[in-house]
């Protein structure tokens, strides 16, 4: 059973049927246009991949170059419902332990080397390996083991049964079920993924250049055969090759998309959309699951203090955010779970969790815990200044937390913004550098609190959390067959995160993409936006 965003929730959101266009439209004669091959699809985003190795990154970016190098053996189409990938069909036992997945034949990967059960196997062994490390492998603590019955039938069995097995390992769950060559895996070892050589899937394109930070430039799997059902095209691409360029600055962007320097921003920053609209630019914005929020690294001395925490979160005013720096592309969070995602806990229950914005309240506490100002304002405490750095790896994150920084800076707090390049970012957070940390937070169900278990840390949970209440409540969610208690386990998780201010809510933003005309057949899913191409095509 589908556990992840249910169709009733994303016809809510207002995601199946179409998306909300907010400039000029496409051509009505792009109906009655037929897909043709060639071309290339020019994409601008604000990050580069940091590795291509499925399971071993959390960044958007990768996650989203893996859905188009790599299948998994199976995904969720448009509608969010589960449909085959490599695996053709799939049995489960009645007592739920046991899981076999049939995979389809005749699969190559890039480099011409036919699938195998094998290549599945592996790629699982590592994924719950302790020793392997992967921040993702939260994902998977129900999977005991795999054997490899022939070379197209794997067995899964399972420690326990559990309602979310077959969404974990769908390639829709952030990428990290995608399966790679495993011997190109055994043959890098640690280089795979980062060195461009290494890179070897069987999805829809494959790796034909990289510079870091640049460009990346990807290729047609040509004898692609095996798309997914999902797509009215299950053959290869149309498309010759899509080059990625990594424009971290938005107005960059903006300025490239507007010239024709790329074909597609799939991140166009609110304050951009009225420059763009009526010049031959076609802006969309759809819904989209985000818990956009500041977490404290709370191993950190002036953090470690709950008061400190929550005279942030007081000087947090989320409206102003949303009206002027969002120009309206998100909505207040009035908790830290998306109101539509199952577990979410209703508004009135998380109402006295939640902190207003209150520069009095934000006073007080820090005054309870200490910090006294001094004669210019800022506050200090046994010689020591109030001073805290908050990493953020985006123009538009930074523009996010400016009006936080200036709202502090007026109880006598000196909140500093360091913007970093996004695998610098993760790099530095993982190791603990930062006091504080911006993140978006997509998701495609609250399975992603996995983020803020004790298991998770260094990566993903950065803010390093170390809970027993949480970590006990997130294995409950994942072991309970009651939807009702896996829901009371994720709100429970929420009430502790927000109640103790380790996490500060502020916005569920909306997913704002510009194209020019030239590029036709373009379908938004709900989670991973541009996904992966198939149906996408060139005039």
């Amino acid at each position: 059973m589908d556990r992840a965003l249910d169709r009733r929730s994303l016809l809510k959101l207002g995601v199946i049927g179409a998306a909300a266009t907010l400039g000029a439209g496409a051509p009505l004669a792009e109906a009655q246009d037929k897909p043709k091959r060639g071309g290339t699809l020019t994409i601008g985003r604000n990050h580069d991949a940091d590795t291509l190795y499925p399971g071993r990154s959390t960044g958007l970016s990768a996650i989203a170059t893996n859905l188009l190098l790599y299948d998994g053996l199976v995904l969720h189409d448009f509608q969010m419902k589960i449909r085959p990938g490599l695996a053709e069909r799939w049995e489960v036992s009645p007592d739920g332990l046991t899981w076999t997945f049939h995979l389809r034949k005749n699969v190559k990967f890039h480099c011409g080397a036919s699938l195998t059960a094998q290549d599945v196997k592996d790629h699982f062994d590592r994924w719950i390996d302790p020793k392997e490390a992967f921040p993702t492998r939260a994902k998977v603590t129900s999977l005991a083991e795999t054997r490899v019955v022939d070379d197209h039938t794997l067995v899964c069995k399972l420690k326990n049964p559990t309602l979310v097995f077959l969404n974990n390992v769908s390639q829709t769950e952030w990428g990290y079920a995608s399966i790679p060559h495993a011997k190109h895996v055994a043959q890098y070892g640690q280089d795979y993924g980062v060195v461009p050589a290494s890179i070897c899937g069987t999805g829809p394109f494959k790796l034909k250049e990289w510079t870091k930070d640049d460009r990346m430039e990807l290729v047609r799997h040509e004898g692609y055969a095996w798309g997914s059902p999902a797509y009215d095209n299950t053959s290869a691409p149309w498309v010759d090759r899509i080059v990625f360029r990594t424009l971290p600055e938005d107005a960059a962007r903006a300025a490239e998309l507007e010239a024709g320097g790329i074909d597609l921003d799939i991140d166009v920053s609110p304050q951009h959309i009225a420059r763009l609209e009526g010049k031959g630019v076609k802006i969309t914005s759809i819904p989209r699951l985000s818990s956009n929020h500041i977490g404290f690294n709370v191993e950190k001395d002036i953090f470690k203090d709950v008061r400190v925490r929550k005279a942030v979160a007081h000087a947090v005013n989320r409206q102003e955010i949303v009206q002027f720096v969002m120009k309206g592309q998100a909505d207040v969070a009035h908790g830290f779970l998306h109101p539509l995602v199952p577990g979410a806990t209703p508004k009135e229950q998380m109402r006295p969790l939640m902190s207003d914005f209150s520069l009095d309240k934000s006073k007080r506490l820090l005054n309870e815990a200490g910090w006294t100002p001094a004669a210019d304002g800022m506050r200090q405490k046994d010689g020591k200044p109030l001073q805290a750095s908050l990493y953020v790896f985006t123009e538009l994150h930074e523009r996010i937390v400016t009006p936080v920084q200036a709202q502090l800076r007026q109880v006598g707090f000196d909140l500093q913004i360091k913007r970093l390049e996004s695998a610098a970012f993760t790099t530095a957070t993982r190791a603990g550098e930062h006091d504080a940390r911006f993140l978006p937070m997509i998701y495609s169900s609250p399975d992603f609190l996995y983020f803020f278990v004790s298991a998770a840390i260094p990566s993903p949970n950065t803010v390093r959390w170390r809970d027993d209440k949480t970590d006990t409540l997130f294995h409950q969610s994942q072991v309970t067959l009651k939807e009702t208690e896996r829901v009371k386990a994720f709100q429970g998780i929420e009430q502790r995160l927000v109640g103790e201010a380790v996490v500060v809510p502020i916005q569920h933003i909306r997913w704002i993409f510009g194209n020019r005309a030239r590029v036709r057949g373009l379908k938004y899913h709900p989670i991973h936006g541009i996904y992966k191409l198939q149906d996408t095509w060139i005039v």
